[in-house]
């Protein structure tokens, strides 16, 4: 199936991998008291806000997911991470700014920090989107200057990395939205996929 879409392997994990990370972060953001799991710059600037407001609580929940991600930076393991993360989230009765709360904000930060340091071998990040959408416009232009298709296939996959992130985002929005507890499944459904994917892969290439 994978090779009838002319994708390659590494494209299919990037495309997983964003799902997976804008997935991430709508959950975060939506149901875990205004934070990021995997966007570190946007979890900096909301605690400076946090601590303007002088909201400890909202604070904290930012200072966690940083934690986490660091954390993440040093460990392994994401799967497994997000898939304790949805069985915790489903078991758990959920309150903002809770202990169980800032818990959940953990798991997910330390997965993303996994991601993160994965994805360091891998061009485009999966993570940090404004580098991929800064390289993005860059491609297109100077493939304009030189008037030449050498960045298109660049463009193709950073195009693709960018509207999975952004998949990933709404579907877990809408299912939010619509109160469906499975939504914090979908992350470990996404990063699982990708790592069966390298798997094969690698048994391909042996």
């Amino acid at each position: 199936m994978l090779e009838k879409t002319n994708l390659s392997y590494i494209e299919w994990i990037l495309l997983f991998t964003a799902f997976a990370a804008g997935s991430v972060d709508v959950i975060s953001f939506a149901t875990l008291g205004g934070v990021f799991a995997s966007a570190m710059t946007g979890n900096f600037a909301l605690l400076a806000y946090y601590v303007a407001q002088g909201d400890a609580q909202s604070a904290m929940g930012s200072i966690v997911a940083l934690s986490g991600f660091v954390m993440g930076c040093l460990l392994g393991g994401e799967a497994a991470l997000l898939l304790f993360f949805g069985l915790y989230a489903i078991a758990m009765p959920h309150a903002i700014s809770s202990p169980s709360d800032h818990l959940q904000i953990l798991l997910l930060a330390v997965a993303m920090g996994i991601q993160a340091v994965a994805g360091q071998t891998i061009s485009p990040t999966t993570i940090v989107f404004t580098t991929t959408l800064t390289n993005l416009v860059s491609t297109v232009v100077d493939s304009i200057a030189n008037g030449g298709v050498f960045g298109l296939k660049d463009v193709k996959i950073q195009s693709s990395v960018v509207v999975s992130y952004l998949f990933g985002a709404l579907l877990s929005g809408a299912l939010i939205v619509h109160k469906i507890g499975g939504v914090v499944v979908l992350p470990f459904l996404a990063v699982t996929t990708a790592f069966l994917i390298h798997r094969k892969s690698a048994q391909t290439q042996t």
